[in-house]
This record gives C-alpha cells, sequence and structure tokens, in this order.
C-alpha cells in the first residue's frame, strides 16, 4: 500500500511538472509569435482614442485568436489540410489596406487621424477589420500553434488554450500602453502618412512571401 502511494505521488509530481512546463513554453510560444503584432498595434493605438474603437481592438485581436486557435485545432485533429500557399492569400487583406492609405489623394492640410480608421472599417466594422489583419498574419502563429498543441494531452492543451486566450488583451494593453510613451507617439503622428501603409504593405508581402504564395503567383502566370 506504501509503495502504491509513493507511485501515485510520482505521478502527480510528474504531471505538476508537465503543467508547469506547459504553462511556461505556452507563454514563450505567446510572445515569440506575437512581436510582429506589436508595431501594428501599436501604431493603431496611437491614432485610435475613441474608447468604442478602443474596444473594438480588443475584440478584433480576441476574434482573430479564437480562430487562428480553432485553425489549429483542426489541424491536430486532423480535419483541416490547408496549404501554405492558399492561407498566404490572406496577405491581400493588410496588403490593400495600406495601399488605400497611400494612395490616397486628399491634401495634406486636410488629412486627419480619424480618416485611416475610416478607411480601415470593412464591412463598416473596426473589430472586423483589426481580425481579418491579425488572422492574415497568422501564418507564423498556425507554424507554431500545430505542432505545439499536437504535443499536448487533454488536460494541457486545454491549459494552453486557456493561456493564448488570456494573454491576449493583456499583450493589447501592453501595446497601449507603449503607444501612450511621447517619444513614441510623437513619432508615429510626425510620419504617419508614410509609417502606416509601409507596416500593413510590409506585412501583406511578409505574408505572401513567407507562406509560398507570391512564387505560387507567378508560377502561375508564367504558365500562361
Amino acid at each position: 500500500m506504501e509503495n502504491r502511494f509513493k507511485d501515485i505521488e510520482k505521478l502527480l509530481n510528474f504531471n505538476n511538472f508537465k503543467m508547469l512546463i506547459t504553462i511556461l513554453t505556452s507563454i514563450a510560444t505567446f510572445i515569440a509569435t506575437g512581436f510582429d503584432e506589436i508595431v501594428v498595434l501599436t501604431i493603431l493605438f496611437v491614432e485610435i482614442k475613441d474608447k468604442k474603437n478602443i474596444k473594438d481592438v480588443y475584440i478584433g485581436q480576441q476574434i482573430s485568436m479564437i480562430v487562428l486557435l480553432l485553425i489549429s485545432l483542426l489541424a491536430v485533429f486532423g480535419f483541416a489540410q490547408v496549404p501554405n500557399e492558399w492561407v498566404g492569400l490572406l496577405g491581400f487583406i493588410p496588403l490593400m489596406e495600406g495601399l488605400k492609405v497611400l494612395l490616397d489623394k486628399d491634401n495634406e492640410e486636410e488629412y486627419e487621424r480619424k480618416d485611416i480608421l475610416k478607411r480601415m472599417k470593412k464591412f463598416d466594422s473596426l473589430t472586423l477589420s483589426i481580425a481579418l489583419i491579425a488572422i492574415a498574419g497568422g501564418a507564423e502563429e498556425l507554424s507554431a500553434y500545430i505542432p505545439f498543441f499536437a504535443s499536448l494531452d487533454g488536460a494541457n492543451l486545454i491549459v494552453a488554450l486557456i493561456i493564448f486566450m488570456v494573454l491576449v488583451p493583456v499583450w493589447v494593453t501592453i501595446c497601449r500602453k507603449i503607444s501612450n510613451i511621447k517619444h513614441i507617439q510623437d513619432t508615429v503622428e510626425k510620419y504617419e502618412r508614410i509609417l502606416i501603409p509601409i507596416v500593413f504593405i510590409g506585412l501583406g508581402f511578409f505574408v505572401l512571401i513567407e507562406n509560398g504564395t507570391l512564387e505560387m503567383i507567378i508560377t502561375f502566370i508564367k504558365g500562361l
């Protein structure tokens, strides 16, 4: 009987250690795949001051995380096998957003900060625009989430999913705090007409290139 209790204690200690590793790895994975969003979110928060728009950013980011987690889980359980080249087509979303700002012909003196928010409101919803842009840049997340989730058992997988969901508003809040730093705020406001389209266009091309989508399109055009 004593040996059995020792075996149970060892098992519990092992499971606790495994859970701790899952928690730390989940946090590290989230941070590692979230650095690219810092620039985008920080710039957005410099532009956004209205409470409703700020709320839309939080909701949009949460929606994008739910979508990415669902895609990851479907892939882990073998229900979804979407080629990277097709996933990369989402790169056209931030690319078009950036081009809309860059090609705007309004006079500089008539330009107002709220115009960028209006241009971003696809389907009359800033929340949806934020979600789509985040999902478009989610290829890196998927490449990390899928193998990570595949290595976890039931309990640890649930814990990992909860951690990812909880960290989203934390990460968004950090970006919001960064945007309030005066030096960063002044720099973004000074160069916003150039900086914003560059960031979004750069993100779009990164997604297209990283997933091999641009190469696929070029090959298709050459074959015509």
